[in-house]
């Protein structure tokens, strides 16, 4: 073999590239950032059109794929005050704390620290015949799955009650992990373990407690050694009052300013502060780390017909996008989620300084937007490309989505998707546009009974009654068991012979 060819390989690491490589290379890249620009220009369309709502203060966004990553924040935290988030705003992730704490956990059982079979007895200090059902003890998997079997002690939610009315903003906390221990004594387990969900905070902390003492050290030290280990360094664990000016305020029903939900125990179940890069960079980790505790983290541990859980991640199998981990935080004000595809090389976060019922429609909205471009990656969204035509000239930008419709390489539209965005003009109270939406839609999917139910509806919000029943009817007609429709043509009838 002609030696100089085993060096090509080492020369092209070293970026000696052939000329004709290079401009592969670089076409290759273009044809890559393309599409994840407009990706990223569509996520800021998504959040904009969100906070035109009305609903939402403010939000801030990341979203991961291939490697390639983006954020940005859009609204203000306080109305009327101008204040856009930025790289040093910290949020309460609330429940995303949780998994922090699987990852510890995950970490320990690979090191052999920890069995998830072993009773949590123990490592619990004096005696506790109570934590067992006919025999069955509650083991470390049990607080890992929120499958205890017995509910949260009457003193803790008492404390809880009285944090979420802000009683403690600024007063020290009366109740600590030692009362915690104390109150296990007296609990009773009702349900055999690792057969009941029942979602709560007594397992993390108590797998806080666990960690302490098989490592011998405090939790929150574990926790900041993980989190320099991903260059977190803006991350912190119920460090309410030295960054106070740093965190963002939230709000709730009808714009009330809420208080912190601060944690009185290790702050495992709650208690951390983050900031959006900070969470990119936890993002990162999960889908390129090749680290073994990662995949321990996500094992599933628990099943039942509505939940799946590995280490306290939320887990599940889509048909499209494949394996997936989730997990979301509530906080008095706070609403937030990290969501990670390993299969499709994929991930997202989303957080707004909001939480109420209504924010939390607008929310799941803009996530479900984006997620849907993350999943078609690297095609484009066809209906997001030509919608700001659409909303000036509508005829004009239908003839342009027919034509680029045909470019399947490079686009990607679906009727069902033009449903969503009709119900989101709907909402907006922009109905003659959502009218002209799903009559396209129809005109896409002439089959499709619950585009006709949606046209209908929409003519029946503008009160056009005759127009209203042709659709419901086609609907049914389509679709025999659409109560819906039948309920909304007898409305129809009574409204049009008054």
């Amino acid at each position: 073999m002609n030696k100089f060819l085993t060096l090509i390989p080492f020369l092209l690491m070293l970026g000696c590239q052939s000329p004709e490589r290079e401009e592969n290379q670089n076409q290759n890249e273009k044809q890559e950032s393309e599409p994840f620009a407009k990706l990223t220009t569509f996520v800021d369309r998504y959040a904009q059109h969100t906070l035109k709502k009305g609903h939402i203060n403010s939000l801030a966004v990341a979203v991961y794929r291939n490697g390639k990553t983006y954020h940005n924040y859009y609204g203000e935290i306080d109305p009327g005050a101008n204040n856009l988030p930025n790289d040093s705003t910290l949020y309460e992730i609330a429940s995303i704390s949780k998994v922090f704490v699987g990852s510890l956990a995950a970490k320990a059982a690979l090191e052999g620290k920890i069995n998830l079979d072993d009773d949590i007895r123990k490592y619990l200090d004096g005696e506790y015949p109570n934590l067992t059902y006919k025999g069955t003890p509650v083991t470390i998997k049990n607080l890992l799955t929120h499958t205890l079997g017995f509910g949260t002690p009457p003193k803790l939610q008492e404390v809880n009650k009285k944090t979420k009315e802000g009683y403690y903003e600024n007063r020290a906390f009366d109740y600590s992990m030692d009362d915690l221990l104390s109150d296990l004594k007296n609990v009773e387990v009702k349900k055999k373990p690792g057969t009941f969900y029942d979602y709560n905070n007594v397992g993390p902390e108590l797998v806080t407690y666990i960690l302490t003492k098989v490592y011998k050290r405090p939790y929150k030290e574990l926790l900041l050694e993980f989190l320099a280990k991903l260059d977190m360094k803006n991350t912190y664990l119920q460090e309410y009052d030295r960054y106070k000016k740093r965190i963002s305020n939230g709000y709730g029903e009808d714009q009330k300013k809420m208080p912190l939900l601060k944690n009185q125990l290790s702050g495992g179940a709650y208690g951390i502060l983050a900031t959006l890069p900070d969470l990119v960079k936890f993002m990162k980790f999960q889908l390129e780390s090749k680290d073994p505790f990662i995949k321990e983290s996500v094992r599933s541990l628990f099943k039942n017909d509505d939940e799946q859980l590995g280490y306290l991640w939320d887990i599940g199998f889509a048909k499209k996008e494949g394996f997936y981990y989730l997990k979301t935080g509530s906080s008095l004000g706070i609403q937030s989620v990290i969501l990670l595809c390993p299969d499709s090389n994929y991930g997202m976060v989303l957080v707004m300084n909001n939480n109420s019922e209504v924010t939390m429609n607008d929310w799941l909205s803009l996530y479900n937007k984006a997620e849907y471009d993350l999943i078609e990656y690297p095609k484009v969204n066809l209906w997001s490309t030509i919608e700001p035509m659409f909303m000036n000239k509508p005829k004009e930008a239908i003839k342009k989505y027919l034509a680029l419709k045909k470019d399947t390489a490079t686009y990607f539209a679906s009727p069902g998707y033009l449903n969503k965005v009709g119900y989101d003009l709907l909402s907006g109270k922009q109905v003659q546009k959502a009218i002209e939406v799903f009559k396209f839609a129809v005109s896409e999917a002439p089959d499709n009974a619950n585009l006709y139910d949606s046209l209908g509806e929409a003519y029946f919000i503008a009160k056009d009654y005759r127009k209203s029943r042709e659709s419901y009817k086609k609907s049914l007609e389509l679709n025999p068991k659409n109560n819906h429709a039948k309920k909304t043509l007898l409305k129809i009838d009574k409204l049009l012979k008054s």
